[in-house]
C-alpha cells in the first residue's frame, strides 16, 4: 500500500522549516502522526520527531526544543507536539512513530 502523499503544507514551507531547523541546531526533523496519513484534517496537531546536534550542551538542547516547538507552532498556526528519539521508551510507540515518519529536514 502507497504511502499518503505528504501534505502541502509542509511543502509550502519546507524552506522556513529548513531556516528553523538550522538556527536551532536541528540535525533530523520528521513528522508523525496523522498529517502522515488520510486522516489529516485542517484542525489536526502537528506531531514531529527531532534530534538535535550532538555537540550541543543540555541546556542549549533544551533551549532549542522549546524555541523550535514555538516557532513551529507559529510557522503553521496549530498546536505542535515535539518529541526527541530518546523520549520513546515505550516499545509500541517507538515503533509505530519510527515506522510512520515522513522526513522533512536532515543536516
Amino acid at each position: 500500500m502507497a504511502e499518503p502523499p505528504i501534505p502541502d503544507i509542509f511543502k509550502e514551507h519546507a524552506g522556513d522549516v529548513a531556516d528553523l531547523c538550522r538556527r536551532h541546531h536541528v540535525s533530523h526533523l520528521a513528522v508523525f502522526g496523522s498529517a502522515t496519513t488520510d486522516r489529516f484534517r485542517e484542525e489536526s496537531d502537528l506531531d514531529f520527531l527531532v534530534s538535535f546536534e550532538a555537540d550541543l550542551s543540555a541546556r542549549q538542547t533544551a533551549a532549542a526544543f522549546f524555541d523550535l516547538k514555538l516557532e513551529l507552532e507559529a510557522l503553521f498556526n496549530r498546536p505542535v507536539d515535539l518529541i526527541t528519539k530518546a523520549s520513546l521508551t515505550n516499545p509500541y510507540f517507538r515503533q509505530s512513530v519510527l515506522t510512520g515518519q515522513r522526513e522533512l529536514y536532515a543536516a
